[in-house]
């Protein structure tokens, strides 16, 4: 069949046929948790190409591993974003509900925050950290 001698019409209905025989595929996600969500979100929109070329420039390895590709530092970001917010609702939940349980690794920071009553994760944040410093006067 020459599909080139079709009508307009021809055409929409052998389409039409077709996604019949193979409907299209949906790519919208589906969550039932909410935090999922976030964890694609920020997984999605964080700027691991910078990351990745900061540790190139700076020749930042990680244990046996040399400089990480930038789908192992996705991978890491992700296992540290479930691991902080685990951590969070689980062997933190005794902590104030205002403080956010840290994971880190490589660079990374991952910290998970959660609702007055410590049932749910509301806020998760991710960073990559270069250099940092901080003192304390302790009475």
């Amino acid at each position: 069949m020459n599909i080139q001698n079709l009508t307009n019409q021809e055409v929409e209905q052998l389409q039409m046929l077709l996604n019949k025989l193979n409907p299209p595929r949906f790519t919208e996600r589906v969550y039932l948790d909410p935090v999922n969500k976030m964890i694609d979100d920020i997984i999605e929109n964080f700027d691991f190409v910078k990351v990745h070329n900061v540790m190139e420039h700076l020749n930042w390895k990680w244990a046996n591993k040399g400089v990480p590709s930038i789908d192992d530092l996705k991978d890491t970001a992700r296992h540290l974003l479930k691991g902080a917010t685990f951590a969070r609702l689980h062997e933190y939940k005794h902590e104030h509900w205002e403080q956010g349980i840290h994971h880190g690794s490589g660079g990374f920071e991952a910290t998970a925050f959660c609702n007055e009553s410590k049932s749910k994760i509301d806020a998760l944040h991710l960073k990559f950290v270069l250099a940092d410093w901080d003192e304390e006067i302790e009475d």
